[in-house]
């Protein structure tokens, strides 16, 4: 007779713990911080399902495993030492047990492009094997603190981009238990953490534990709440298209701008769709949305729009949503002005961009200081279109097309709906 006496498991736990004990085979291949991150991964996933479903991977893995040196031996020796769930005997122990929560911390940077600023730590573990963690720091409002981005665990080599000029990126040594409490600080303030923050939480945990700062929690999914567009004012936005063409004369028509550029930036946009790109997350949030097959400048046009002005949140990413919802049409009128105003070849990046708000003379409110790292990072997300579609060029300056286009732009954001 079937047991009564236990509760059905939940069909997606049930499900994530089938494939969990299938990729346990691979587990003894693996190494050791890549052992911790895929249970970090899965520990994560089981907590968003069911507050007890950790307890329950580590249990369905044990009976998997056995009692010979199965499969799902290797998986609870990582499931174990990062929920700390226990400490199983295991014979044979997978080579790299011994290595499981040894990294200690070589060297901490802080790593900029014109995004904005990341925290990188290399670490070394008992194997002398090196690896580094990368968090991206968000800059918050006012008094609000930083809090966590994105987050990445992966091969030392990683930072090797830093030494690369090309790369555009910039680094300074910091010391490291400096970093580790700046970075403590930033996810006691972060309240919707991001899926590759969540999915490696329980390593960033343990690395940070190696600095004594043991009063954190993991980061845990939640859901996100997207909350509605502002009501648009038909009379703000015939004014803010109006203060365009004042200061920059008409813009060019869809027909006439560079044919080439414009079908390169939409041979971009059409392939992102088919890729599933994050670029096109803008296609998504146009006014429409629009439609692929609309003609080529139409389509560009309409996803530089959609930063501006989105039809929908819901397609966006968590920092586009936020980055769309902060930015005034006052922001975008001040930014773009001042970019064209100082013509093709001029460096743009979200510094930038704030300096050309604080200096329009068409906007007369001011970002100040303690907003300013904010705004930045808005814009930084904001304008990521520019660069695949060719309104700045490698080197993150004006082009041509740039100059030409984003007026048109702006106009379309603002045109009646």
């Amino acid at each position: 007779m079937p047991d009564h006496h236990h509760d059905s498991p939940d069909p997606a736990l049930a499900s994530l713990i089938a494939d969990a004990i299938e990729q346990a085979d691979e587990l003894p291949d693996l190494d050791a911080v890549r052992a911790e991150v895929w249970a970090a991964d899965l520990v994560a996933l089981a907590a968003e399902i069911d507050p007890e479903g950790p307890a329950a991977v580590v249990e369905a893995l044990a009976v998997a495993g056995g009692s010979g040196p199965a499969a799902g031996l290797w998986a609870i020796d990582a499931v174990s030492d990062l929920v700390d769930l226990g400490d199983p005997a295991l014979e044979p122990a997978p080579t790299w047990a011994d290595q499981l929560l040894t990294s200690i911390c070589e060297a901490a940077w802080i790593v900029g492009d014109w995004r904005g600023d990341s925290a990188a730590f290399r670490f070394v573990d008992a194997a002398d094997e090196r690896h580094v963690l990368v968090l991206d720091l968000v800059p918050g409002a006012g008094d609000t603190g930083e809090t966590i981005g994105e987050a990445t665990v992966g091969p030392a080599e990683l930072l090797d981009a830093t030494a690369d000029e090309s790369a555009g990126l910039k680094s300074r040594s910091v010391p490291a238990p400096e970093l580790a409490e700046r970075v403590a600080r930033a996810m006691r303030s972060t309240s919707e953490p991001s899926a590759s923050f969540v999915a490696v939480g329980r390593v960033v945990l343990a690395r940070l534990s190696s600095f004594g700062i043991d009063d954190l929690e993991p980061p845990v999914w939640i859901e996100p709440d997207v909350p509605a567009l502002p009501e648009r004012d038909p009379d703000d936005d015939a004014w803010a298209a109006d203060v365009v063409r004042r200061a920059l004369g008409e813009p060019l028509t869809p027909d006439a701008l560079d044919p080439a550029a414009v079908g390169a930036a939409a041979a971009t946009l059409r392939a992102a769709a088919d890729t599933d790109d994050e670029l096109a997350q803008w296609l998504a949030a146009s006014v429409g949305p629009i439609d692929l097959d609309e003609s080529d400048a139409d389509v560009v046009l309409a996803v530089l729009a959609a930063a501006v002005a989105p039809a929908s949140l819901m397609p966006l990413t968590g920092d586009a949503r936020q980055a769309v919802l902060e930015l005034e049409f006052a922001d975008w009128l001040g930014a773009v002005l001042g970019v064209v105003r100082a013509g093709t070849g001029t460096h743009v990046d979200p510094d930038v961009l704030v300096d050309h708000v604080n200096r329009c003379p068409e906007v007369t409110s001011t970002i100040p200081k303690s907003d300013r790292a904010r705004v930045a990072w808005a814009f930084a997300v904001a304008v990521e279109a520019w660069g695949p579609l060719g309104v700045v060029d490698p080197d993150n300056c004006l082009t041509d097309f740039g100059a030409a286009v984003l007026p048109a732009a702006l106009v379309r954001a603002w045109q009646p709906i």
